[in-house]
């Protein structure tokens, strides 16, 4: 097995960008090139400050891992090094390029899921340990932009509301597990003292969405559903003014976008309702 980092050769960011510009133009393939010095750089730099190769390193990852340019063990080992590493770097700072690093390493987890349960070559602890790695990251990420003026997307919340959803669909992970998952992150976008105006409403109904047309947490979802006007009222009392009205924004964009959601379809009749109490109440 390769180990990461450990490639003699070393790319700047600088290199690094025109030898993927020159992959994705078909210039040049993966062969061509040193992969592990590329994969090593690709993985250091997958945080980087600069749009253009934070969003080149993610595609690269994406095209690479889809069409199995990349080995089941270097995938095992991107995996453990994103748990162990990056996930978690600089965790609970708010307005640092550290959130780039952690935003884009769950999209890269959420790409390996999906060729896991595409594949099956992940072992089971490993699953579970992302799906833990996950939860605890959602809970504790505070930097929770989504565009940045100059660098571009870090869309924290966004990005792992993704790979919640591909967790969702891992045979590795349990049913019991799925309402585990998703409510933390329904309290992060719920509870967020800023408004999020970037698409992050749609991204996390997804993952719900997921879960409730596996016929699983409906009722679990009902009841924080039926919660948030009571959790408001006593925000009311701790916020200022302007900050709780952030908080009502996002609750009412959370509930509006998985009302859309469900509305039409007759199994999910008492959620709906459940929905348009809330919103009544709020």
């Amino acid at each position: 097995m390769t180990t990461l980092l450990s490639s003699q050769v070393q790319y700047t960011e600088t290199e690094l960008l025109k030898i993927l510009n020159d992959i994705k133009s078909g210039q040049k393939k993966w062969g061509e090139e040193n992969k592990k010095a590329i994969v090593d750089a690709m993985i250091t730099h997958i945080g980087s400050p600069t749009s253009d190769l934070r969003e080149l390193v993610y595609r690269s990852f994406c095209e690479s891992i889809i069409e199995n340019q990349l080995d089941h063990e270097v995938l095992k080992e991107l995996m453990d090094y994103s748990l162990s590493n990056l996930l978690h770097k600089g965790i609970g700072e708010n307005g640092t390029d550290s959130v780039f690093t952690r935003a884009f390493t769950t999209l890269l987890i959420d790409v390996i899921i999906y060729k896991d349960n595409e594949a099956d070559f992940l072992p089971q602890e490993t699953v579970t340990k992302a799906k833990d790695a996950v939860i605890q990251y959602i809970h504790l990420e505070e930097d929770l932009r989504g565009y940045v003026p100059v660098k571009g997307w870090a869309h924290s919340v966004a990005h792992v509301a993704d790979t919640c959803g591909e967790l969702l669909k891992s045979d590795k992970v349990s049913q019991k597990d799925y309402f585990k998952i998703i409510e933390p992150l329904l309290k992060k976008y719920c509870n967020a003292q800023t408004v999020f105006v970037h698409g992050e409403d749609d991204r996390v109904v997804m993952p719900v969405l997921a879960m409730l047309n596996k016929g699983v947490g409906g009722e679990e979802l009902e009841a924080f559903i039926a919660e948030i006007p009571a959790n408001l009222k006593a925000q009311k009392e701790e916020l200022a003014p302007e900050v709780y009205w952030y908080v009502m924004a996002n609750c009412k964009s959370f509930l509006k976008s998985l009302y859309l959601g469900v509305s039409a379809d007759e199994k999910y009749g008492s959620l709906a309702e459940a929905i348009r109490n809330s919103l009544s109440e709020m």
